[in-house]
């Protein structure tokens, strides 16, 4: 009988195992082909094959599912609904040679509507945003001007900035002056009202109602009954959101503002570069300088070594351990290393911020959020996933006082019985996924590649536990559906571990490779009109043109000296040259003609 009850036991851990762990190769699905599957990676002979297996598998996955481009299989929309969207459909496209994709999203940045004074409207098709009364969200202004520079980067050439918007619409179309705007007037448009209307030529964003002046100092603000403004971006408690985090009281001084603004302002300073109006690009880096300096002394808490989410308009500072907003911000360089330090080993769970309600390893316990929702599961796996949103409550936050929190209108509210309790929501103890490239990009910035490749680990347990594919209700997860953001995670694999960029109609390539990894490669990368694979070894490189042309390159290998490259031609015969790194460090190849097929670089 013991033996059996045993047997019995052991079956039932056995099922349970195969439920969550399913190793099945991630292309290896019965009678189905999957694609697309760019991401390719080979182990050293110091490595083992599932080092190499674990990184490309989830990136391949996200590109797969959230991608945009195999629409059958997609977890998510393909666009959203706010300006905020187009950076991040950029971010996961440009670089594709899925052109029917890149050209819809250029086609929606040419036709977005702005305001004659450079505001870029909340929602397609209102200058507010959708939920409450008299609700601007602004990062869209940062995120449309960032969106263009992408874009142009990859193209290698000015031909978007100077496409003109043809079209007024929306249910307020009196305050839609784009029709015979360019591209580039646009966003020098909406840089300009950044500066004024949002105060940042003192190198901060503040909102305050001048911010809602949406026509040539006419206030376009509803009104309440007693014919007072109700626009309320003033990151006080109960106040609405200024942005995509639409539950969360940012406004007045506001950090995720700021942080964007700095953003957009690298993004027109490579824009300026584009066109050649270099003094224009200096202008914008001085500006971008100054931002920074003021971001660090008012947003940085040395004590709890985390940057703090705004400054109400009583002076109040708010921090409810933001995740995604340190993340993004160290991404951009904004931070330095001993911030960075302090900030991952908070999101690592090695260091414990006084006050905070989860830390410690709870900050990315994925398997905490599975329980609370999968009571039935009789054993679950240790998964680490995205972090929280924010380790410190809405609820100790707030305290005993109105809640740092927009409820739209009694629709997703707080406390020990709300909806919205923590833990029971994506911007209150849940999380969102795509933050989760701010925080790869930043490892690999300041931590390395080896830092990466630890948390692909990470994703690559969840993928064979769930495939992405999941929903754990209640918006305690955003993963599905609403959140092509999502797709932005596998961006990572191309910028920060292959390090390629484009560069005035070149490729960069700058390889950070993980520990026990030889190579590294892409299929179908585009750079302008050329299309090519490319595989990277710290001192390694080979493409292939999958078009007539291919792009000129700078190789950054890990040792500088002699290189020998070897050039395949459509005709089959060879050609082998040795040429030593530049100054700089790089091997430089030309743009090469129809006549050239592949190119090998070994040290």
């Amino acid at each position: 009988m013991k033996k059996l009850i045993l047997i019995l036991l052991l079956l039932v851990l056995s099922v349970t195992l195969i439920k969550c762990f399913p190793y099945e190769k991630y292309d290896a699905v019965p009678g189905e082909k999957l694609s697309p599957t760019p991401f390719f990676a080979e182990a050293s002979i110091f490595g083992r094959r599932a080092s190499a297996e674990n990184i490309t598998l989830p990136f391949n996955a996200v590109f797969r599912l959230f991608g945009g481009s195999d629409r059958e299989h997609l977890l998510a929309y393909r666009f959203g609904n706010e300006p905020t969207y187009f950076e991040w459909i950029a971010l996961k496209a440009a670089w594709t040679d899925d052109a029917d994709y890149v050209r819809e999203l250029k086609d929606k940045i040419v036709s977005f509507p702005q305001t004659d004074n450079g505001f870029l409207w909340s929602w397609g098709t209102s200058t507010y945003w959708p939920t409450g009364k008299g609700e601007m969200h602004y990062d869209g202004l940062f995120r449309y001007v960032a969106a263009v520079a992408e874009l142009v980067r990859w193209d290698g050439n000015t031909d978007l900035l100077n496409e003109t918007d043809a079209t007024t619409f929306g249910k307020d179309e009196a305050l839609d002056a784009s029709e015979g705007r360019t591209v580039y007037e646009k966003c020098k448009a909406a840089m300009d009202y950044a500066f004024e209307a949002l105060n940042g030529k003192d190198g901060l964003i503040l909102l305050t109602e001048r911010s809602a002046f949406l026509a040539d100092g006419v206030s376009r603000m509803d009104l309440n009954e007693q014919g007072e403004p109700v626009w309320n971006n003033t990151g006080r408690a109960a106040s609405v959101s200024s942005n995509y985090w639409d539950n969360l009281c940012f406004g007045n001084c506001d950090a995720y503002e700021t942080m964007l603004y700095f953003h957009a302002l690298e993004a027109m300073r490579d824009i300026e570069t584009f066109r050649k109006a270099f003094d224009k690009a200096a202008q914008y880096a001085q500006q971008a300088a100054l931002v920074k300096k003021r971001f660090n002394e008012t947003f940085w808490d040395a004590e709890k070594g985390r940057y703090i989410a705004c400054v109400d308009a009583d002076g109040k500072r708010w921090d409810p351990g933001l995740t995604f907003l340190n993340a993004e911000t160290l991404s951009y360089g904004l931070g330095d290393d001993e911030k960075a330090a302090l900030i991952f080993s908070w999101l690592d769970g090695k260091r414990v911020v006084s006050g905070d309600t989860l830390c410690g390893k709870d900050i990315m316990n994925y398997t905490r959020l599975l329980k609370a929702v999968l009571q039935k599961r009789v054993l679950l796996p240790s998964l680490r996933f995205s972090p929280v949103t924010n380790t410190v409550s809405i609820e100790d936050l707030s305290g005993e006082g109105a809640m740092w929190w927009y409820d739209l209108e009694g629709a997703i509210t707080v406390g020990k019985d709300g909806n919205a309790a923590y833990g029971r929501h994506l911007e209150n103890g849940g999380y969102i996924f795509f933050p989760l490239y701010y925080e790869l990009t930043a490892r690999a910035k300041y931590l390395g590649a080896n830092s990466v490749a630890a948390r692909a680990r990470d994703l690559a347990k969840v993928y064979r536990c769930n495939g992405f594919n999941s929903d754990l209700g209640t918006w305690i997860e955003g993963m599905i559906g609403e959140f092509p953001e999502n797709g932005i995670v596998s961006r990572v694999f191309v910028s920060s571990l292959c390090g390629i960029a484009p560069n005035g109609g070149a490729l960069q390539i700058r390889p950070d490779l993980p520990f026990g990894i030889r190579k590294l490669g892409i299929d179908r990368i585009r750079c302008g009109d050329a299309v090519c694979s490319i595989k990277v070894g710290s001192t390694q490189l080979e493409i292939e043109a999958e078009t007539a042309v291919m792009p000129p390159v700078e190789f950054y290998p890990e040792t500088s000296g002699k290189y020998s490259i070897t050039w395949t031609f459509r005709d089959g015969t060879e050609t082998t040259e040795t040429v030593k790194t530049n100054e700089s460090g790089a091997v430089v190849l030309p743009k090469q003609s129809n006549a050239v097929k592949a190119v090998s670089v070994k040290h």
